[in-house]
C-alpha cells in the first residue's frame, strides 16, 4: 500500500457502473456507517445532492453522498438535522467512505473539500470512531447533539457553511 494517491487522481459522479463497488467498499466500512446494498446505494444516489466517487489510477479510492432537505429518506438521522435545522438550506452528508487500501491518504479531504461551501453542513459520527470524531473537529465540525437508537450512539455535528 503507497502512502501517497498517484498523479491520476479524479473526482466525478457516481455512474450505475460504480455501484457494486461502492457496495462493496461500504460494506467493508460497517465499524464507521450503516449497511448498504446495490439497490439502497442506486436510490441514495438519485436523490442525492452530491454523489461523488474520487479514483485513484482508475480504481475508486472513496465516495461520499450528500442529500438536500426534503427528501423521502428513512433515516431518524437525517429526519433529526431537518428538524435542527428548521430550514432549506443545509446539506446531509449521509456517507463518505474510504476503501481500505486508500485509507490515510488525504482521500477523506479531497471528497469534503469537494462538497464543502456554502451551506451547513450536518452528519452523524458513531461515539466509539474516535479517529472520525477528531477528523471532524478538524474540519471545523461541532457536536451539537446526541441520538440513540439501540445501537451505537451518533454524535450529531454541523460544519456551518462558508
Amino acid at each position: 500500500m503507497s502512502p501517497v494517491l498517484t498523479q491520476t487522481t479524479t473526482i466525478r459522479p457516481i455512474t450505475d457502473e460504480d455501484l457494486d463497488t461502492i457496495v462493496e467498499i461500504n460494506q467493508d466500512a460497517l465499524e464507521g456507517v450503516g449497511p448498504l446494498d446495490r439497490a439502497a446505494t442506486a436510490a441514495l444516489v438519485e436523490m442525492a445532492d452530491d454523489a461523488l466517487v474520487m479514483t485513484d489510477d482508475g480504481d475508486i479510492a472513496g465516495f461520499v453522498i450528500t442529500l438536500p432537505p426534503g427528501v423521502a429518506y428513512d433515516s431518524t438521522r437525517y429526519r433529526w438535522f431537518d428538524e435542527y435545522f428548521e430550514t432549506s438550506e443545509y446539506v446531509y452528508l449521509d456517507r463518505i467512505v474510504v476503501s481500505a487500501d486508500h485509507r490515510r491518504k488525504g482521500v477523506a479531504s479531497k471528497l469534503y473539500d469537494a462538497i464543502e461551501g456554502e451551506k451547513p453542513i450536518g452528519l452523524e459520527v458513531y461515539d466509539h470512531n474516535d479517529a472520525s470524531l477528531a477528523f471532524h473537529s478538524g474540519r471545523g465540525f461541532e457536536e451539537v447533539g446526541m441520538l440513540a437508537e439501540g445501537g451505537p450512539v451518533n454524535i450529531m455535528m454541523v460544519r456551518p457553511g462558508d
